[in-house]
């Protein structure tokens, strides 16, 4: 358990997903000292069309760029839990794993995806974004559901808010102008998802997304979350 709480614990469901949402934030966040966590649930092990590529040396070759990035960005501690890419899976069994790192790091926001993904999209990104939910609230504050971790020393946790990105309703928007560049800097440390001949398209992709988000501000680049306010009691 942290001495101390964190000020954001970020899960995310594979390597570069919180780059790409919120690398510009957490940029923000830890340029004013604040201390963010990454839970990286999934190592990409999948991530790739090349057949010649194992799933061994594509996870251990992104946990590195996993790492280089989050350096970019000023974010000390990586956590790899190393779950099935394209695997997740809603069990009380992966809940419980991220009730315990909500109760020994304390974090005052949680941000993950937004769960309600429509249409096309990632499985892992909606399962993980409905098991955070469920962890932050009710059952960090409900002790009974892991008399086992109350055992151990862990506490019941209040966190004030939960941050997703990815959101189709928006409710947040924060100035990322100053942090833009260290944003891609940090996101095209992922060159074993992002290959040579995707690195023009994605770049611009990263920008619109950031000239959209900023739509309606008087910011030049933004990025864009649900935000929603965490209930401080059963």
């Amino acid at each position: 358990m942290k001495d101390k709480a964190v000020y954001m614990m970020a899960f995310s469901p594979h390597p570069v997903d919180t780059e790409y949402g919120i690398g510009g934030t957490v940029a923000s966040l830890t340029r004013s000292g604040k201390e963010v966590v990454y839970v990286i649930c999934t190592s990409g092990d999948t991530g790739s069309s090349d057949p010649a590529v194992t799933p061994e040396e594509l996870a251990g070759k992104r946990e590195q760029e996993q790492l280089a990035a989050a350096k970019v960005l000023g974010v000390k501690e990586v956590i790899f839990l190393r779950h099935p890419d394209l695997g997740l899976e809603y069990t009380l069994e992966f809940r419980k794993e991220l009730v315990k790192l909500i109760l020994g790091y304390r974090p005052e926001v949680v941000a993950t995806c937004d769960p309600d993904q429509r249409y096309i999209s990632n499985r892992d990104h909606r399962v993980l974004g409905r098991i955070v939910m469920d962890a932050v609230w009710p059952t960090a504050l409900s002790p009974n559901t892991y008399r086992d971790l109350l055992a151990e020393g862990y506490r019941p946790h209040r966190v004030k808010e939960i941050w997703l990105w990815q959101s189709k309703e928006p409710n947040y928007t924060r100035d990322i102008s100053d942090t833009f560049d260290i944003k891609m800097t940090a996101f095209l440390r992922h060159k074993g998802r992002i290959s040579a001949e995707l690195t023009a398209e994605l770049t611009g992709i990263v920008r619109e997304m950031g000239v959209t988000a900023a739509a309606g501000t008087d910011y030049k680049m933004a990025e864009s979350f649900h935000r929603l306010e965490v209930p401080q009691r059963l």
